[in-house]
């Protein structure tokens, strides 16, 4: 076997333990969020970044054959890069999530958030955790975990999507301001 399908096979084999840990945690908030009583825990900002993760691990599985041989030692011999990029997918899933809540994104293909009217609700939830106070259809979060697997799986996309952020005009560009 080569020097480059043994790395392969070494980093396939910490990807998929890395993933069962993962899977495992899931399946305990999953088990804890039941057991809470309703308003106290906010669920979809962590299914956000759960599915980031996943979706990077898939990415990452995927660019392996494509990766050089110093990328593949480096990645073989060190469990924090193995985990950088499914932990970097989970991080921009949750950002995007927070665009979507924001409406900076929005359209068809994308989940539609609406603030929660509940005001015990909005009274349980006090601070930078009233921005989660959001709710959707069940095909919005179905859309949301798409697109935060998609973020994960493709860094570049919402890297992308903040870049056009990065170039569009602001209000003092606008004509006549």
């Amino acid at each position: 076997m080569t020097e480059k399908l043994q790395a392969i096979r070494k980093i396939s084999n910490r990807l998929a333990i890395a993933l069962a840990v993962l899977v495992l945690l899931v399946i305990c908030g999953a088990f804890l969020t039941l057991h809470r009583p309703e308003g106290k825990f906010v669920t979809a900002p962590i299914a956000a970044f759960s599915a980031g993760i996943i979706g990077g691990f898939v990415g990452l599985q995927r660019r392996l054959k494509l990766m050089s041989e110093d990328d593949l030692a480096l990645l073989a011999n060190s469990w924090v890069y193995v985990c950088l990029s499914p932990l970097v997918g989970g991080i921009l899933a949750v950002v995007l999530y927070v665009l979507f809540i924001s409406t900076l994104i929005s359209g068809d293909l994308f989940p539609k958030f609406i603030p929660d009217s509940n005001e015990l609700c909005i009274e349980v939830k006090k601070g930078f955790s009233t921005i989660f106070a959001v709710h959707g259809e069940s095909v919005d979060y179905a859309k949301m975990m798409f697109w935060s697997f998609v973020a994960g799986f493709s860094e570049r996309f919402v890297t992308d999507i903040i870049s056009k952020f990065e170039t569009a005009p602001g209000p003092a560009d606008q004509p006549g301001a």
